[in-house]
């Protein structure tokens, strides 16, 4: 039977997007405020080490949402519960997922508490998980990518059940808005006017999860970039502004706040990805629930 839930209210969405901008400082402050890394089945939390699922599957597809997101952001529009993960679930036979996390943190760190997490996960699923299908968009790729690192080094077996990771607008070269407010509140901080000085104080009040999006960072040290994870499939797709792909408009700002280069990850030394695509006239948002993307996973992943 498929279950659903209330959809996340206005609370849901206030905290995610506080703990966007600030959730390193809730989190280390132990607020309430601050959101929990969690695992969620069709509306319902999960719990890791008795997890309970309606027909639970072999094949997992994990949904990993973006910067001051949460995972309702999937939902078609006017289709609640609806998106590419239970779309997917029926054609291949799977349990579909969704993470919920505190976007703030640094993203080494959600990137390690995710690995924790599928591992306990995976080893407590009700039946043998064979297959895992990781989904990210935005900041969730480059969490999907830190995890991976992290489990690798950690010796965590779900890595072997990774088949695929796809990311969907995810700033692997940095996001070029978090790079301009980087840079602005550079040079307001050093002006010789205070009250520019204070504009630099304001623009600078970024959570470090923002800051890392700022180089694509996945890594603790924040040096290099991780292997591709082996053995797995890597797909990336990026959207544009602009249905013409050589209007000027999607050359300056790609999906509205990542370059088609940078979600291609095109300069990262020794990539190779199994497949990409650009899909002009969509936004960055809108890469989250657009039948052009489903269309395209389905081709890739059936």
């Amino acid at each position: 039977m498929t279950q659903h839930t209330r959809s996340a209210n206005w609370q849901d969405h206030a905290s995610a997007i506080l703990s966007g901008f600030l959730g390193d400082w809730l989190e280390h402050r132990a607020s309430p405020l601050a959101v929990d890394l969690q695992f969620f089945h069709r509306g319902l939390p999960l719990c890791l080490n008795q997890p309970e699922a309606d027909q639970p599957e072999r094949t997992l597809v994990l949904m990993i949402h973006g910067l001051t997101e949460l995972e309702s952001i999937w939902d078609y529009p006017d289709q609640p519960g609806v998106n590419y993960g239970t779309l997917l679930a029926q054609l291949l036979g799977a349990t579909p997922l969704c993470l919920r996390y505190n976007s703030g943190r640094a993203i080494y760190r959600n990137g390690e508490a995710l690995s924790e997490a599928l591992d306990t996960l995976t080893r407590h699923w009700p039946v043998p998980v064979e297959r895992l299908i990781l989904v990210g968009h935005s900041m969730g790729g480059l969490i999907i990518r830190s995890a991976c690192h992290a489990a690798t080094q950690a010796g965590h077996s779900w890595t072997a059940l990774v088949d695929s990771c796809v990311y969907l607008g995810s700033p692997h070269e940095g996001s070029w808005l978090a790079q301009a407010a980087h840079s602005a509140a550079g040079v307001m901080n050093r002006q010789s006017r205070d009250y520019l000085k204070a504009v630099g104080d304001v623009l600078d009040l970024r959570s470090e999860g923002i800051r890392n999006l700022s180089r694509g960072e996945v890594l603790a040290e924040q040096r290099g970039m991780p292997p591709l994870l082996p053995g797995a499939r890597h797909f990336a797709i990026s959207g544009l502004l602009v249905n013409n792909p050589e209007h000027p408009v999607n050359t300056l700002f790609g999906d509205a706040l990542v370059l088609d280069a940078s979600a291609r990850g095109t300069h990262q030394p020794g990539w190779q990805l199994t497949a990409t695509a650009c899909i002009p006239g969509i936004n960055h948002i809108r890469l989250t629930h657009h039948d052009k993307v489903y269309q395209q996973l389905k081709e890739w992943l059936r």
